[in-house]
């Protein structure tokens, strides 16, 4: 087989020098697709993450994080044979969102294995290993934050959560077949939106740090401080939808052949304006909008760590 490609190269392009291991090897891999399954794994995780960041917010919103006093056990069982449906509601609350964490890193553990088996490219591989390790990572804050019973650790803790959400997303669109298949071709403002999309995923992350901040907001905190720190993340806010308009509109007029391009610009609007209503319905039902922000002590009233 290897003399009959080496044969077949020299009578192309009049080399008579063979091709080396290596060289067949990447022929090999590139035309050879690659497995379905770690894309449908790296889907799986994605679902189960969203699920698990949306059982992290109700731990928060209820109050449950502190619900146990130990970890990994709860409440000095093993955390896998706790009696999850005869626990009370906040310790019902928090056990669900360890159980949850436990799935994704098992999820995650899957991706891993099945990647490295089945997908020929080397930095795809190592992109699975680096989200292996960043949900072990946020498992141990979750559990510092439980043993050390410290809100800033929850503030982290929050914040490499959408971190993590963001590696499973490229991941999975990555190893998905169009992704690997489709040639959409130059674009002439290719560098420009380039540049703009990582400005808007820099902005958004920055948007979800304050976002953080403000959620397990210190009962230390005055409220004046409180104040500053919400204008700020609304001022943010502002500058963020401004910002995303801005990619839209550049990829409207530059991708107009690519409805690739196009449709994710377009997602990504949508799911914004939704959060800004979301935020500003938080805005008048937390802190009886727009007088509640302006009292000195009821922006913090009703707020949980």
């Amino acid at each position: 087989m290897l003399q009959k490609i080496n044969q077949q190269q020299a009578s192309v392009d009049g080399s008579s020098e063979p091709l080396r291991a290596g060289d067949l090897r990447q022929v090999r891999d590139a035309l050879t697709p690659n497995s379905p399954w770690p894309n449908r794994i790296a889907l799986t995780l994605l679902i189960t993450t969203w699920l698990q960041i949306c059982a992290g917010g109700l731990v928060t919103t209820s109050g449950a994080g502190m619900a146990f006093e130990d970890w990994p056990t709860s409440d000095g069982q093993n955390m896998f044979l706790y009696p999850l449906f005869g626990a009370a509601k906040d310790k019902f609350i928090e056990h669900g969102h360890r159980l949850f964490g436990a799935t994704v890193g098992l999820i995650a553990i899957a991706l891993c294995v099945v990647t490295w088996r089945h997908d020929s490219r080397r930095w795809v591989r190592w992109l699975t290993v680096s989200a292996l390790g960043l949900v072990i990572f946020q498992g141990i804050l979750g559990g510092l934050r439980v043993r050390w019973d410290d809100v800033r650790i929850a503030k982290i803790h929050g914040c490499v959560a959408p971190l993590f959400l963001g590696l499973v997303v490229a991941i999975t669109v990555i190893t998905a077949r169009a992704w690997q298949t489709r040639s959409s071709g130059a674009i002439s403002a290719g560098r420009r939106l380039r540049r703009l999309a990582l400005f808007t995923v820099v902005m958004a992350y920055g948007q979800l740090v304050l976002g953080a901040q403000l959620r397990h907001v210190s009962v230390m905190s005055t409220g004046g401080a409180f104040q500053a720190a919400i204008f700020f993340h609304l001022f943010l806010a502002v500058a963020l939808l401004g910002e995303v308009v801005f990619f839209w509109w550049q990829s409207e007029r530059h991708c107009k052949r690519h409805s690739a391009l196009l449709r994710p610009t377009r997602l990504l609007l949508s799911l914004l304006a939704v959060q800004v209503l979301l935020g500003c319905g938080t805005w008048v039902l937390k802190y009886a909008w727009p007088g509640g922000l302006f009292s000195e002590t009821s922006g913090l009233a009703g707020w949980t760590n």
